[in-house]
């Protein structure tokens, strides 16, 4: 799966496993006081794994609006998303409430917030689907892949799409997890691939 992975990924994956382990190593296992240069070390090494994961993630971004625009990402309304939504909200708000006097962060959390960030995104459920494949992902596991060529059959239904590979293997997309306009547009999208006979 990691070697399937676009180079900004794995960037993205390295520098937010390392930040980890360094914020745990610097906040929690760190026994005494280091030297002057061993502590600007590892404060810039955490600094720069930060940046990094951010960088990522705006590239991330850019990726998803763009696919968005083009009308070939069509994102999931599911638990994960409203989840972490409320995350990114209530983190910021109890930051500003700590900074009013109130009871707020630890220190070692805010370097992870990049972290946070990241693990959004890379956990939205979406349906991906341009000229050459489709891409799903409806789960935590890794998203999977078909090129449309090995799609057999697609069935759209009022409240439900099922989509057969040449392996057998059945995607149900229902209509429940989508948003109604994101739903149409993936039906018209199907649709259209179905015409020029790209798909089943």
């Amino acid at each position: 799966m990691f070697e399937k992975m676009p180079p900004y990924q794995r960037i993205g994956w390295l520098a937010s496993v390392l930040l980890v382990g360094i914020v745990i190593y610097y906040y929690e296992l760190r026994s005494g006081p280091l030297s002057a240069f061993w502590n600007s070390f590892v404060l810039a090494l955490l600094c720069g794994c930060a940046l990094a994961v951010l960088l990522m993630a705006g590239l991330e971004i850019a990726g998803l609006v763009r696919e968005y625009r083009q009308g070939t990402l069509f994102p999931l309304r599911n638990v994960t998303f409203f989840v972490v939504c409320l995350s990114v909200v209530a983190l910021p708000a109890l930051a500003v409430y700590g900074l009013l006097g109130g009871q707020g962060l630890h220190e070692s959390t805010y370097p992870l917030l990049p972290v946070f960030l990241w693990m959004f995104l890379r956990n939205l459920f979406l349906v991906k689907i341009d000229g050459v494949g489709l891409e799903t992902k409806l789960g935590f596991r890794a998203p999977e892949y078909v090129p449309l060529f090995h799609i057999t059959d697609v069935q759209q239904e009022e409240h439900r799409t099922t989509i057969t590979t040449s392996a057998g293997k059945r995607i149900e997309l229902l209509r429940v997890f989508f948003f109604p306009a994101i739903w149409a547009r993936m039906q018209v999208r199907l649709k259209s691939l179905q015409e020029r006979g790209e798909v089943g």
